[in-house]
């Protein structure tokens, strides 16, 4: 009975982890040549966003993947992201998560800010995440990385706005290029509401691109876990559950340790 007991034990402390780790909420490949969603719910589009969105196949890392070419929106368009993320971090809204794009954008779109995110549902303000002229990621004079014209990166930005500082990191192909304070922190202008927009910008700071893949986690990546990741491939962003942490595995074996010297001295 006690042995049994302590596999019990390890078996909690293993849900417990599992848990406690990153949910993939929502991601969206178009491989149905739509705005479907791979998990959660499908994207919308906003306005008639639908007349200048085309679904067609590109070549990246040398194999074929479906992707969807994107207009340089205007204020009324856009993309309806509904992420699934549960308000968290303390506040009434999501102040904790990680959003992931595989995108290229061509030659003809380089040389001018290009929105990839706004939080605010009804695109009445500045976006909150860029890429700038001399195609660095980030906002508020705050760029860092380079996202090439015609080529495929996988950008990742991870927020955390209960920190006081370093609230925002970011990555591309899998290595952090900067990080950032923010000025607002829980439940400010970077805290998601129920919904938010993808590619949209308030005054027209857009640009058509295309994009093969997008995920967000409800939780705060690691770098190690963004990491993985790597850049973009035909196939998108994996969708899995990142592994356990450093932390989980090393209580593990100190659990396993301890039951193995219990059996021993019964």
């Amino acid at each position: 009975m006690k042995k049994h007991l302590n596999y019990l034990t390890i078996t909690l402390v293993l849900g417990l982890g599992a848990s406690a780790r990153a949910a993939v909420t929502g991601q969206w490949d178009f491989n149905s040549g739509d705005l479907s969603a791979t998990v959660g719910t499908g994207l919308a589009y906003r306005g008639d966003t639908a007349a200048t969105t085309t679904f067609s196949t590109a070549t990246i890392g040398g194999s074929t993947a479906n992707v969807m070419s994107f207009p340089a929106t205007t204020q009324t368009q856009g993309y309806i992201m509904t992420h699934g993320i549960a308000p968290n971090g303390g506040g009434l809204y999501v102040n904790q998560y990680s959003l992931i794009m595989d995108i290229m954008f061509p030659t003809a779109s380089s040389g001018v800010y290009r929105s990839l995110f706004q939080t605010a549902p009804l695109n009445d303000n500045d976006g909150d995440l860029f890429v700038n002229p001399d195609n660095g990621i980030g906002i508020s004079s705050s760029y860092q990385g380079s996202v090439l014209p015609d080529t495929w990166h996988r950008v990742a930005f991870v927020f955390d706005l209960t920190l006081a500082a370093n609230r925002l990191n970011k990555y591309v192909d899998g290595t952090l290029v900067g990080s950032q304070n923010l000025s607002a922190g829980a439940d400010g202008r970077w805290a998601l509401d129920t919904t938010a927009l993808l590619f949209a910008d308030e005054d027209g700071e857009t640009a058509a691109g295309f994009v093969n893949s997008i995920q967000i986690h409800n939780v705060a990546l690691s770098g190690n876990e963004i990491g993985l990741l790597g850049g973009a491939t035909a196939a998108g962003i994996p969708n899995v559950v990142p592994e356990p942490t450093s932390g989980l595995l090393l209580g593990l074996g100190l659990l396993l340790a301890a039951g193995r010297g219990y059996r021993r001295s019964r």
